[in-house]
């Protein structure tokens, strides 16, 4: 990816941070310094970094098809929750940001770096971005104002920069560890062990509730 390309991106992140700052809470803007509150299974390793670049790509990947699966629960819940009681259990997709992307992603990405010498900046883009993102989430499950739309941008804004990291890796490693992800078998059961990639894709697949930083 070209450059300017990165920078870009990069400013468009910024700009869309600047314009939710006056959301975010003290307490969520702390949070954006402080480790996940809960180490789950997809975390438990969250201070081993995956060293396998293929299997970082597949982990990639299983977190993609996670962020569109947190996208299409806001969806659900802004049509399902309605103001002023939002009857639904919110801090579902804060748990989901925690447990099956920020993790995840904080121990794949930089494999990438190492191996391919993919741009170190944009991890912490993607990193800073996500992490904001649960700040956004967790602020909806205290109810002090509940806003899907924030949320949403951010984590597209967060997909696509993804999708612009893996064009600096070359086309062939990028393929290998798409069919390393798509090898996964989904009806496997989604408590089961198994590699972060496939036990990601199957919480997807089986539509796992996360129950107090567990899934």
């Amino acid at each position: 990816m070209p450059p300017h390309d990165a920078r870009s991106r990069r400013d468009a992140l910024g700009r869309f941070a600047a314009s939710i700052v006056g959301f975010l809470s003290f307490e969520s803007t702390a949070a954006l310094t402080a480790p996940p509150a809960s180490f789950a299974m997809f975390n438990k390793d969250l201070d081993v970094p995956i060293e396998d670049p293929i299997q970082a790509i597949a982990v990639i990947y299983a977190v993609r098809a996670c962020i569109g699966d947190v996208l299409a629960q806001m969806e659900l819940f802004s049509t399902t929750c309605p103001a002023p009681t939002f009857p639904c259990d919110l801090s579902q997709l804060n748990t989901k940001a925690s447990t099956r992307i920020s993790g995840p992603l904080a121990r794949a990405l930089p494999a990438l770096t190492e191996a391919y010498g993919a741009d170190p900046y944009a991890v912490q883009d993607i990193l800073q971005s996500v992490t904001q993102t649960e700040s956004m989430l967790k602020s909806n499950n205290a109810r002090v104002k509940v806003d899907f739309e924030g949320p949403k941008t951010y984590l597209e804004l967060v997909d696509s920069s993804i999708v612009a990291f893996l064009e600096e890796v070359p086309a062939e490693k990028v393929a290998e560890g798409k069919a390393l992800y798509d090898a996964c078998d989904l009806n496997v059961d989604a408590t089961a062990p198994g590699s972060l990639e496939c036990r990601l894709g199957r919480a997807v697949a089986q539509n796992a509730r996360p129950s107090g930083g567990i899934g």
